[in-house]
């Protein structure tokens, strides 16, 4: 699979080590890898790639994803895929226009136990849920808001796992880091997820997953990019629009959303 990383920071360089990229762009030049300083030089030297992956800091995703789409090059954007609900739709008018990938990087969905979550808890005998996601500050002047920078994690969870058909309330910040999510069951039972050491427990019982074989989510998600392109494109637009009308440190997400859209 021939791949091509624009920004080559700390997610560039670690998709590059995962999937040994052909083509990188960015602004310094990089060693022993066939180097463009720019999506238009890029783009103007047509070489061919399965793939593009949009690492550049968060305010530049739009502007690099709508060239690359244009120019009928498959998609995949670190997340969110914009900071515009707006932006984001015109991106996905363009991917199916053009019939692209366009997706978003989901990795938390490819944790242990979320895949566990998934197809071992009945959706229908939960109550609410409360998630705690904090992190450390960027080590940047922009995109300081850790709903953006945090929240989207648990927001795309919260599509991808239950459809929006359950109340969540996402808390974030910046601090000690922390990933949790608490699930209240109907039955007044408790399940706790720590997706950081990887143990999940529903009252007494206790599964740590630490100890399972290790998965690497970047693969897993490119082998499904792969092997189902297009069917990956979901929706992204609603996840930013979900951060753009949150306020402060938490988001919170209502039962039963795309009834009311």
């Amino acid at each position: 699979m021939n791949i091509a990383i624009v920004g080559y920071g700390k997610m560039g360089k670690l998709y590059d080590s995962l999937l040994k990229a052909k083509f990188i762009i960015d602004l310094n030049p990089v060693l022993n890898k066939i180097y463009f300083s720019s999506v238009e030089e890029f783009i103007a030297y047509r070489q061919h790639v399965d793939l593009v992956i949009v690492a550049t800091p968060i305010q530049d995703h739009f502007a690099v994803a709508k060239k690359l789409l244009e120019n009928k090059y498959n998609v995949l954007c670190e997340k969110p895929i914009c900071f515009s609900s707006n932006e984001a739709k015109v991106l996905e008018r363009l991917a199916e226009k053009n019939n692209l990938i366009l997706y978003q990087s989901t990795l938390e969905r490819y944790n242990p136990l979320i895949k566990y979550f998934q197809k071992n808890i009945n959706k229908e005998e939960i109550d609410e849920i409360t998630s705690y996601r904090f992190g450390l500050v960027p080590n940047r002047s922009f995109s300081m808001n850790p709903r953006f920078d945090l929240g989207i994690h648990d927001v795309d969870l919260w599509f991808y796992l239950f459809k929006g058909l359950v109340s969540w309330k996402i808390n974030v910040g910046y601090g000690k880091i922390r990933r949790e999510i608490v699930v209240r069951m109907k039955d007044k039972s408790i399940l706790k997820l720590d997706l950081l050491e990887k143990v999940l427990q529903h009252d007494s019982l206790i599964l740590d997953f630490s100890k399972a074989p290790t998965n690497n989510p970047i693969l897993e998600m490119i082998l499904d990019l792969r092997y189902k392109q297009q069917k990956m494109n979901e929706r992204w637009s609603d996840e930013v629009k979900i951060l753009e009308s949150s306020m402060g440190n938490s988001i919170t997400l209502n039962k039963n959303y795309y009834s009311y859209q």
